[in-house]
């Protein structure tokens, strides 16, 4: 027999209307991460130059001594970070919205389970669905990634000791701030931030959904049908702005750590508002789409100026950190603030408002394919490694390299992805839904 809270939780549960734009863009937004970070593997040489093709200069005559490497190196490697070439110019602009729109779309899904749960069921959620997948990742795929960089022993004895000593190491060390998240969790540092700001944002949550037509949802409601759209276009990215103006002089963000810890929360925190105001949301970004892409289109210039001068003065505007410069703020570093968030917001507003245009529609593809977003995820980066070691020993470069690269990598990750989908407790371990029938 069905208990009495249980009925009661149902009765008052809202009608729960799916928006399948949004899970098309979660799978395009988690789906840019393969060519990324195969991107930033061949162009800024993240992972080590042992496993970039681009690493090899192309003439042996420049190498005949030590100073002629390093003159070599240092005049004629565009392959880092710092540089402004195009292909890591296009790396550089879509670093600046693709995690912004991912914690977005994370906020989003949020407001749409929480309607149908008590902040307890939520909770638990959130364990099962992010931690135990964040630290099988991190125990199983942090060792293979370290295992194909070379950096285990690679006797049985010692990959066996590698291994457990990981598991004890990583579950110890991976809540400390930048050293935690780099080495322990690596790129599954994104799951980590998710819980933390699942679990800070979970009495805001309770409380929309216990009072749906109190003073705070209302507030939501009204951000977004202000005149001339000024709660969307200047109210929302303002306290996306104000947090990097109190936080990014201190220290570069790297990996949700620094101003980008409270940057995604605020992104995050958004995207639950704008599920929480989904008609007057929608309204808006629907009536607005071309004045939307203008906009963006302007600002996008504005981040490209910025990004140059950058590069020129050797103050990190997009990246933070300045008081190494001797800097707290400037007209200039405030300028930054400015355009680093707006021209982040635009962007997550432009995909959003033609996503809904060109992408709420259903497909009997779209459940089967939401399912691989976890596994893709969290198995992706060591077979990254694999797929730069395959390119480098095969001589291909640049744009060659990351296109073989890449389909290795999907390839790769599809089969596997496959083989976890099929028992109940790999699902488990991978954070893998139950398939639901699409309506």
């Amino acid at each position: 027999m069905m208990s009495e809270a249980q009925g009661a939780s149902e009765a008052v549960a809202p009608k729960q209307v799916r928006r399948y734009d949004i899970d098309w863009l979660r799978i395009g937004l988690f789906g840019l991460l393969i060519p990324f970070h195969v991107a930033i593997g061949i162009y800024w040489s993240t992972y080590g130059a042992e496993i970039n093709p681009n690493s090899e200069p192309p003439s042996s005559e420049l190498l005949a001594g030590e100073g002629d490497q390093l003159r070599f190196v240092e005049e004629n490697d565009v392959y880092t970070p710092e540089s402004v070439d195009f292909t890591s110019m296009v790396l550089h602009w879509m670093h600046q919205w693709r995690l912004a729109a991912l914690f977005m779309i994370s906020g989003m899904g949020t407001a749409f389970a929480f309607k149908r749960r008590t902040w307890q069921v939520f909770l638990k959620e959130r364990l099962t669905r992010l931690i135990i997948p964040m630290f099988f990742g991190a125990w199983t795929m942090g060792f293979a990634g370290s295992v194909i960089l070379g950096g285990e022993d690679m006797s049985p004895l010692g990959l066996t000791l590698g291994f457990l000593a990981g598991v004890i190491w990583r579950s110890l060390v991976f809540w400390v701030p930048i050293f935690g998240k780099l080495i322990a969790l690596g790129h599954l540092w994104f799951l980590w931030n998710l819980f933390q700001y699942s679990v800070i944002l979970t009495p805001l949550f309770h409380i929309v959904r216990k009072d749906p037509d109190g003073a705070i949802p209302r507030m939501m409601r009204g951000i977004f049908t202000l005149p001339l759209g000024l709660g969307a276009f200047f109210l929302l990215p303002l306290t996306l702005t104000l947090t990097e103006i109190l936080f990014k002089p201190w220290f570069p963000g790297y990996i949700g750590v620094a101003y980008e810890w409270f940057w995604f929360l605020g992104f995050f925190a958004i995207g639950y508002v704008c599920i929480s105001a989904k008609e007057e949301y929608y309204g808006l970004i629907e009536s607005k789409r071309l004045l939307i892409t203008g906009i963006t289109a302007l600002l996008t210039v504005a981040f490209v100026w910025l990004r140059l001068e950058q590069h020129d003065s050797g103050v990190p505007y997009v990246d933070g950190g300045w008081l190494e410069n001797g800097i707290f703020h400037d007209s200039n570093t405030l300028l930054a603030c400015f355009i680093h968030s707006f021209h982040a917001w635009f962007w997550c507003l432009t995909i959003f408002s033609w996503g809904a245009y060109l992408l709420n529609v259903p497909s009997d593809r779209l459940a089967y394919l939401n399912q691989g977003v976890y596994p893709f995820y969290i198995v992706h980066m060591p077979l990254t490694f694999a797929g730069l070691r395959i390119v480098s020993e095969i001589g291909l470069r640049d744009y060659s390299a990351v296109l073989v690269a890449t389909i290795f990598v999907v390839i790769t990750c599809w089969a596997f992805f496959e083989g976890v989908r099929r028992t109940r407790g790999s699902r488990f371990l991978f954070g893998i839904k139950e398939v639901r029938k699409i309506s």
